[in-house]
Parts: structure tokens; C-alpha cells; sequence
């Protein structure tokens, strides 16, 4: 999954009494736009991200 600043990640929910939370990412630290990235969720709440199996790369 190649990201680049601006776009958006969903992490879909783990279990059905979650909700799917997304965020845009601010800053791609690994090579090559692979992982880690640093993003900002929907909350305000921003930091480093490990996106796993379960997350899509929405590009803007």
C-alpha cells in the first residue's frame, strides 16, 4: 500500500460493535510511501501509524 501526504486511511472495524475510523496522513516516513506513516484522525488525535491488514490507502 503506496501512500503520499494528503491522502486518506480507513481502518475498517475489528468487531461489530466498532465503528471504522479513518484519518488523513500528514507525512510518509518509510521508503518508497510504504510504512510508517504519521496521520490525523477525525478527532484531532495525530501520530504514527502501522496500518495493518484491515486499512486502505483512499488516495486524494
Amino acid at each position: 500500500m503506496k501512500a503520499t501526504a494528503g491522502d486518506r486511511l480507513l481502518a475498517h472495524a475489528d468487531g461489530v460493535e466498532e465503528k471504522d475510523r479513518s484519518g488523513v496522513i500528514r507525512e510518509v516516513q518509510g521508503s518508497y510511501g510504504e510504512p510508517h506513516r504519521v496521520a490525523r484522525s477525525g478527532d484531532g488525535h495525530g501520530g504514527p501509524v502501522f496500518a495493518g491488514p484491515d486499512a486502505v490507502d483512499v488516495p486524494t
